[in-house]
């Protein structure tokens, strides 16, 4: 399942010299749900929900999560170089990593145990 998609500036690199090649292309790139998205989905409402009891008020937080944790996707991987058959499942881990962290989060400042 698509989660977003967000066009990004690429910048086409000769990773034998290091220098930029001649020209900038404007990809659209998404970011896809896996199996471990889902459950992670799945957790970050269940905690929610113990916090707020409302299941709308859950999926909305999600929602409005979404974009910061695809900002966070983007500053961790700026800089780095990757090929692009690897990229859809580096932008994946990387948003099920953060999304792992923001439940941590959730369950840290929410969830008194």
């Amino acid at each position: 399942m698509n989660i977003l998609g967000i066009a990004l500036l690429v910048t086409l690199m000769a990773l034998s010299t290091g220098s930029a090649l001649a020209e900038t292309i404007h990809e659209n790139i998404s970011i896809c749900e896996d199996d471990i998205s889902v459950v992670l989905w799945q957790r970050r409402i269940a905690c929610y929900i113990l916090y707020d009891w409302n299941f709308c008020h859950a999926e909305s937080s999600y929602d409005d999560n979404t974009y910061g944790w695809i900002q966070k996707v983007c500053i961790r991987l700026e800089g780095t170089a990757t090929d692009t058959a690897s990229l859809k499942n580096i932008l994946t881990n990387t948003f099920n990593h953060i999304l792992l962290e923001d439940v941590a989060d959730l369950i840290k400042t929410h969830i008194k145990v």
